[in-house]
C-alpha cells in the first residue's frame, strides 16, 4: 500500500483534514481547527514502499496481538506504546486490514472530540 493511498482513505473519512504541524510530516485529523485531533501519522515525504509507515491508534486489548500476528507492527516514538501502532506499509499486512484499522482509528479518536462534533461526524 502507497502513501498515496493511505492519504485518500484518510481524507474520506468524516471530517477528516490533512495537517502538517512538523514540517514534511503529515497528519490526518479529525475536529476543528486547533483542537482538532490526530488519528493517522503519515510521517515524512517518503513514498517509498518498503520505508513508509503510518501510527494509527487502536484498542489497548488490540495491541499486543496486532504485534505477534504482523511483524509490520511496531511501537511508535514519542506515542503511547499501548494506544498506538506504528506499521510499515511495505510489511506484511494485508491492505483490507489496514484501511479497517484507520477507519477504527478515526471513531477512536472522535470518541474524544465534543458530543457535538461526534455526531457531526456520525458516531453519536
Amino acid at each position: 500500500m502507497q502513501r498515496d493511498e493511505i492519504a485518500e482513505i484518510c481524507a474520506n473519512l468524516p471530517g477528516a483534514w490533512p495537517d502538517t504541524p512538523w514540517e514534511d510530516d503529515l497528519v490526518y485529523k479529525i475536529g476543528e481547527g486547533e483542537k482538532g485531533k490526530i488519528f493517522c501519522f503519515l510521517g515524512g515525504g517518503t513514498t517509498d514502499r518498503e520505508t513508509a509507515s503510518i501510527s494509527i491508534k487502536v484498542e489497548p486489548e488490540l495491541t499486543p496481538i496486532l504485534h505477534q500476528q504482523y511483524e509490520a507492527v511496531s511501537s511508535p516514538a514519542y506515542l503511547s506504546k499501548r494506544h498506538w501502532i506504528a506499521i510499515d506499509l511495505g510489511g506484511d499486512m494485508p491492505e483490507d486490514e489496514i484501511e479497517e484499522l484507520i477507519e477504527d482509528s478515526h471513531r477512536l479518536v472522535a470518541k474524544g472530540l465534543p458530543k457535538r462534533v461526534q455526531r457531526e461526524l456520525g458516531y453519536g
